[in-house]
């Protein structure tokens, strides 16, 4: 018979800790993984510089903080889908009707290749090739847009 193995999990419903059983596997990464926390953690405070000892400017406002600044700043990223939906919307003027319809509902009406091909009757390899071929030559227009 195999040893029992428990955890002890936090439950949000209730606010406590509850015992609940797991198997070894389980088990023995959760502890890796406790182990590996401590170890980082530790090795953080040795090694890293402190948020309370970083300067953020005269204001101290969280963009001056250059080392939480990321290349995934939700603004800068905003900024470049509307700039990107602005040229796709532009050349897909140059598409033939069938063209934009396509493309407007896999990409706007968020409807996959088999979705779309049910609703057309058109068997899915060919939405797929198609889809490609119109990515292609709106690629080729937003290009020359440049």
């Amino acid at each position: 018979m195999s040893k029992p193995y428990t955890l002890s999990v936090y439950n949000t419903l209730n606010g406590k800790y509850e015992n609940v059983p797991v198997t070894e596997e389980i088990y023995r990464a959760d502890k890796r993984t406790g182990w590996n926390i401590d170890d980082n953690n530790a090795s953080f405070y040795d090694h890293e510089i402190q948020f309370s000892q970083l300067i953020g400017g005269d204001d101290g406002a969280y963009e001056n903080f250059h080392e939480f600044v990321s290349d995934a700043d939700a603004t800068s990223n905003a900024a470049m889908d509307s700039i990107c939906k602005a040229s796709l919307r532009k050349s897909m003027k140059f598409l033939e009707a069938d063209e934009a319809k396509l493309i407007t509902a896999l990409f706007f009406g968020e409807k996959t290749e088999r979705q779309y091909a049910n609703e057309t009757g058109i068997p899915p390899m060919t939405i797929h090739d198609r889809k490609i071929k119109i990515l292609k030559k709106i690629k080729k227009l937003m290009d020359s847009e440049k």
